[in-house]
């Protein structure tokens, strides 16, 4: 038995590493972790300043004016932050499929139940 050709036979069987159909999802999987990356440091910074924005309120006002300035505006961040978090959660995008398959499914539902009645009555 040929042992080098049972070698060439096996390499050239396996591929090369870059051609296999993983990598495209692969670099996929890695743009939707850096976006988590982003969004996980957005949240900790809204979160950071909601913590802030509740000390603020908590503590006794020393400059009533630059307090309740830095106030305002960390509300404003907070609003801010917390529109976005909702606008996140839904999305056209993540509704896209369900409304869709709820129009699909609904007409098709629709149209076999008028079938269905349409028989029915004929009769």
């Amino acid at each position: 038995m040929n042992l080098g050709h049972w070698r060439k036979r096996y390499h050239s069987q396996r591929g090369a590493i870059g051609d296999t159909p993983e990598a495209p999802r692969l670099a996929e999987l890695m743009q939707q972790l850096e976006g988590l990356e982003t969004r996980l440091h957005q949240l900790k910074a809204g979160v950071a300043n909601l913590v802030q924005l509740q000390q603020l309120q908590d503590a006794p006002p020393t400059d009533a004016q630059r307090s309740a300035q830095e106030i305002a505006h960390l509300q404003e961040t907070a609003d801010n932050f917390e529109l976005e978090l909702a606008s996140r959660v839904v999305s056209w995008q993540h509704l896209q499929e369900p409304f869709w398959q709820a129009v699909r499914f609904g007409g098709l539902g629709l149209l076999i139940g008028w079938c269905l009645a349409w028989f029915v009555y004929a009769r």
